[in-house]
This record gives C-alpha cells, sequence and structure tokens, in this order.
C-alpha cells in the first residue's frame, strides 16, 4: 500500500483487502471485529450466491466443501475488471482459465480438469439468454429462401461451441474420465428460450464456413466436400442441404440474405 496515497484510500484498501482475505490482511485500525465480520459475510455471500446460481452443475460436481475453497479463493486473488454485479459469473470464468494467476491456489489443486469448459457451458446459458439481439431488416430477409444460392441468415444469437469434454453429460454420477471433442450450438428461440443442439464435426465446419464467410449455401458445401476429399460433391451437398433445412425448422436459420450483400 501506497504511503503517497490521501488517507481515506488507505482505509479503503486496508479494509476491501481484509474483507477478500481475513486471515492474512489486518483489521483497519479503529474498526471493531464483529462489525468487519458482518461486512465479510455479506460481502461473500453475495458473491458466492451470484457465482453458485450461474454454475449449479459444477458445484454439485465439486461438493459444497470444494466449491465453498473455490469461490473463497476468486474471493481473496481475482482482480476483477468490471464493477458489474452481474458479469461476476464471467470474472469467474476469466478466474478460472488463468492457471497461472492461482497456480499455487490450494483450493485449485484437486479441480477436476473438465471444471473451466463444464463453468463455460453453464455460462454460455446466462449470455445467450441476456445478450440483446439485434434487429435485422426483415425487408432482407426471405424465410423460405433457397439454402443452396442464397447466403443463409442465423439467429443473432447463434453461438457455436467446441469443447474436450462432452459438457453437456456431466452430472453428480456422470463424471468424464477422458477427454471426448464435443460440439454445440446454442440459441435463442423466438418464445426467448434458449436451447442447445448437439452437432457433428462435419456440421460444425459447415456452420462455420457459412457464419464466418458471406457466401451461398452450395460454396459452403462445395468448399466442405473438397476439404474432405469427397470424391462424388453432389451428394454431400444434398445430404447437408437436409441439414440445413432443419436447423430452418428449428429457427437456427431465419432464412437467407434477399438483399445479396450477406446479413
Amino acid at each position: 500500500m501506497s504511503a503517497n496515497l490521501p488517507s481515506f484510500q488507505r482505509y479503503q484498501l486496508a479494509f476491501t483487502a481484509h474483507i477478500r482475505n481475513p486471515h492474512h490482511q489486518p483489521r483497519p485500525q479503529g474498526v471493531d471485529a464483529n462489525r468487519m465480520a458482518v461486512y465479510q459475510e455479506i460481502v461473500f455471500n453475495n458473491l458466492f450466491a451470484s457465482v453458485s446460481a450461474c454454475f449449479p452443475v459444477a458445484q454439485k460436481v465439486l461438493g459444497k466443501r470444494a466449491w465453498l475453497k473455490l469461490t473463497q479463493a476468486f474471493l481473496r486473488e481475482h482482480a476483477a475488471n468490471t464493477p458489474i454485479f452481474r458479469q461476476i459469473p464471467e470474472e469467474f470464468l476469466s478466474f478460472l482459465s488463468h492457471t497461472n494467476t492461482h497456480a499455487n491456489t490450494d483450493a485449485k489443486t484437486s479441480l477436476p480438469p473438465y471444471l473451466t469448459s463444464l463453468c463455460h457451458y453453464e455460462w454460455i446459458e446466462l449470455l445467450v439468454a441476456s445478450m440483446p439481439a439485434p434487429e435485422l431488416a426483415s425487408e432482407k430477409i426471405n424465410p423460405a429462401g433457397n439454402l443452396l444460392t442464397e447466403h443463409p441468415v442465423f439467429a443473432p444469437t447463434m453461438q457455436l461451441l467446441h469443447y474436450n469434454y462432452a459438457v453437456h453429460k456431466i452430472s453428480l454420477h456422470n463424471k468424464p474420465k477422458q477427454k471426448q471433442s464435443t460440439h454445440l450450438l446454442v440459441h435463442r428461440n423466438t418464445e426467448d428460450l434458449v436451447k442447445f443442439v448437439e452437432l457433428n464435426a462435419i456440421t460444425f465446419r459447415l456452420l462455420s464456413l457459412l457464419q464466418q464467410n458471406k457466401i451461398t449455401g452450395e460454396q459452403a458445401l462445395t468448399l466442405l466436400a473438397d476439404e474432405l476429399a469427397q470424391p462424388h460433391p453432389e451428394t454431400i451437398i444434398q445430404f447437408w442441404l437436409e441439414t440445413l433445412e432443419n436447423l430452418r425448422s428449428q429457427g437456427v436459420i431465419f432464412g437467407t440474405d434477399s438483399s445479396g450483400h450477406g446479413d
């Protein structure tokens, strides 16, 4: 703590340092221990409730004691980049992801290797549920457009996710013992419900091509056929066109860009 700071700032830093780490940071002079304990309880309980609400599966998988220790370590060690309360779960993800930051944390030494992926999977539902969907110009979208000859328009909230574990299958009684490449699509439908769709690797690649490039369905499928060294591209085009139509029926694809300039 810098001696050059005004006294009130030194007091604030000492106060918050003690709340974050009461066993190793001294209580500010003149502050009653019982009153300080009230602040500690309020701060931690609110943090704990916010994190636990977003990651219920992770909490169950770890168990109450390990989850409590991990959340305490989060409060003690993580320097958040935002003061916004609803973004605490995202900060918790950052804490889990930066292993070098808390490599010596006792609470982290026994964490399962899939925990960060599991927490990201749980957090993405919150993200998509609260994501402000941009307004799409309806006159530029043809709901019945040809997915082969035009560029498909996806739901603005669509996210394509790849994990090294089958995160959507993890539970208290189903903890993965080995890696399993997993591809998922998540979006918010017209009824504002968050939906997850499991994809195979080829469908994931196809949607990635279409999401990242302003190309037609046929162009993307042709690229995909080339990548797969498919000797009869017309076969793969017909097969995966049915997949795109199925996604349109689920509301993942709104239609096609009728403007000729992408979505």
